[in-house]
Parts: C-alpha cells; sequence; structure tokens
C-alpha cells in the first residue's frame, strides 16, 4: 500500500459532510506529511475506530509534536519517519441550507370546525455541525450517512413527527393557519432542539413552507370565502348608492346642476333597488307582505330549502340556523 505523504479533500459538490481518507479501510501515513485542512473544514485522525488527534484549517505536518495521541502508541522509531496506519474524516463545519423535508404520507389533525382531517406539509431546514466526534460515532460510525441527501431522508420522520405535536397545541382549526404559520416554526424547531443535538447537530433554521388540507376541504373554505365575498359586493352597492343620493341632493355645482342632480338621483334609486332585489333573492324577509313583496311560490320554497339544506351539509350554518330560514321561508308561502 502506497505511503500518503500528502492528505488533502476538495469537496466540487457541496453536499459531502464526511470524507474518509482513503474511501476504504487505512492508509499508510509518514510522519512528516502534509496534512492540508480546508476551511470550512475539520480533520480527525482515527486509528483502529478510535479518535486521536483533531486539526482545524491550515497546513500541517503530521509528527509527534502534533499527534501526541498517535505518538504514544506507535512511539518515533527510525528517526520519527515511521509510517503508521490510520485513516482521517474530513468533517464540513459550514452550515448547509436548503435541505427538504415534507409528509410522505398525510397526518391526522383533530379540527375544530372540519373534526379529523388529513394534512400534508412541507419546507426545508438548515444544519451545522458543532460536536464532530457525535456526529461521528452516532452517524458515520453506525449508520453511514456521509451526505446531506442522506441526513434529509433520517431526519424527514423526526421533523413530520414533531410537526404532527406542536400543531395539536397550537392551533385548534386549520383557519387560524394564517396568524401561526411563524409560531408552528419556531416551537417546532425548539422541539426538535435535543433531538438533533444528541446526533452533534445544531438545527440552524426549519421553514415550514406549506400546510394543506385535503381538496374536500379546501373547497368548502372557498365556498365560505365566496359568500363572505357576496356580502363585500352587498356593502358596496350601498355605498354607492349613497354617494349617489348624497350627489343628486347637492345644491352646489356647475351650470347643468339640475340636470346631474335629477341624473344622479335616477341611477342612486336604480341602483338601490337593485341591491334590494338582490338582498331578497339571497335572504328573504321574515314577513314578505309586510313589505310589500310577493309570496314565493311552493317551488322556490323548495329551491331555496334544498340550498339550505347543503350548506348545513357541508357544515356553513348550523342546524339551528337551518330550522330558522326554514321557518321564515315556508310563512313567506
Amino acid at each position: 500500500m502506497a505511503i500518503l505523504d500528502l492528505i488533502e479533500f476538495f469537496d466540487d459538490s457541496g453536499e459531502i459532510m464526511v470524507q474518509k481518507i482513503p474511501y476504504e479501510g487505512s492508509g499508510q501515513f509518514r510522519l512528516g506529511s502534509q496534512l492540508v485542512v480546508q476551511e470550512s473544514q475539520v480533520a480527525v485522525f482515527f486509528r483502529d475506530g478510535k479518535a486521536l488527534d483533531s486539526f482545524l484549517p491550515g497546513r500541517h505536518t503530521l509528527s509527534t509534536a502534533n499527534l501526541p495521541l498517535l505518538g504514544s502508541i506507535i512511539g518515533a522509531p527510525f528517526g520519527g519517519q515511521s509510517p503508521f496506519r490510520s485513516y482521517v474524516y474530513f468533517i464540513a463545519t459550514k452550515t448547509f441550507i436548503n435541505l427538504g423535508w415534507g409528509t410522505s404520507s398525510p397526518v391526522f389533525f383533530r379540527d375544530s370546525d372540519f373534526r379529523m382531517i388529513n394534512l400534508r406539509a412541507h419546507g426545508s431546514f438548515s444544519i451545522r455541525m458543532v460536536k464532530y466526534r457525535t456526529f461521528l460515532n452516532t452517524l458515520v460510525g453506525t449508520r453511514g450517512l456521509e451526505t446531506t441527501f442522506a441526513i434529509e431522508e433520517f431526519f424527514k420522520s423526526m421533523i413530520v413527527s414533531r410537526l404532527n405535536e406542536v400543531l395539536g397545541s397550537v392551533m385548534k382549526s386549520i383557519l387560524d393557519l394564517p396568524v401561526v404559520y411563524n409560531t408552528i416554526s419556531l416551537k417546532t424547531k425548539e422541539a426538535l432542539a435535543a433531538d438533533f443535538d444528541q446526533y452533534g447537530l445544531y438545527l440552524v433554521d426549519l421553514i415550514i413552507e406549506a400546510i394543506t388540507p385535503p381538496p374536500e376541504v379546501q373547497e368548502m373554505i372557498n365556498k365560505a370565502s365566496g359568500l363572505a365575498i357576496q356580502d363585500v359586493e352587498r356593502y358596496r352597492s350601498i355605498a354607492a348608492a349613497d354617494a349617489m343620493r348624497d350627489a343628486a341632493k347637492n345644491p352646489h355645482g356647475i351650470a347643468g346642476e339640475g340636470m346631474g342632480a335629477g341624473m344622479g338621483l335616477a341611477m342612486g334609486l336604480g341602483m338601490a333597488q337593485q341591491f334590494s332585489q338582490n338582498l331578497n333573492t339571497v335572504r328573504p324577509a321574515a314577513d314578505p307582505g309586510a313589505l310589500g313583496q310577493p309570496k314565493l311560490t311552493s317551488e322556490e320554497v323548495r329551491e331555496r330549502l334544498k340550498q339550505l339544506k347543503e350548506m348545513m351539509d357541508e357544515g356553513l350554518i348550523t342546524p339551528t340556523d337551518f330550522e330558522e330560514k326554514k321557518k321564515k321561508l315556508l310563512d313567506s308561502m
């Protein structure tokens, strides 16, 4: 086996967390050989499966002076030039960013509005190695995890598990998600700190990019949002009608203000009338006769009851609301 006089490692991919030299077995290193450790690296010598001495970035000449543990084992025969069998781990100390995680299968969540639902989530996380020998002994030595891809796969299920625990303590319904995303991220990161530390890693960041409900729940939310938009449009019509009315009543203006006032009044009344009709088609009055409105036909009542029943089945209104509206519709016949 050749004697290695220059020991160094370059990572062109940027994804290798640990590299062993030589890759298989052990190598012969001569006292006096050059060890070059790049920035964002630490080199650790191993002999017979045991970590001996470590080196920070820079150029080092191997000798019993900077390899005291190894020197005490092999002694210094042959004028300090004796080769010794060992291997070196080059460990990356930089922060590895944008590692991905996600739910391979949906997680269950007890929702106060939608009962038990399945949620999917995904995001990214960043890590940095802080306890080199712990990492080598737990993940590299026993599991052979040396790249960011392997680390992603290993920690994915752990992140999802902690996220599931945090969700139940932070929110009661997925309708709360827009205001609790940051809280969920912070609390999940805190819950994972000890899990990463036991492997010698520090969890720098944990980002939750999305938490999504199943399609049927999303459809219910969209329908509820649509109803809210309809309400906004009604209020907008009222405001426009009021503005037209005020403009028509304004006694000051330029030439032709009488015609403008008349037109403004007509437009305002027209819009108000249209708004009133829209309201009647969506929500009939309790006593149509009292307001001079025509009574509803049985077909109209049946159709509106059907719509109310669908809204109740979808959870948009309560059974109590349904019975109340049902009574009003029957009274309007």
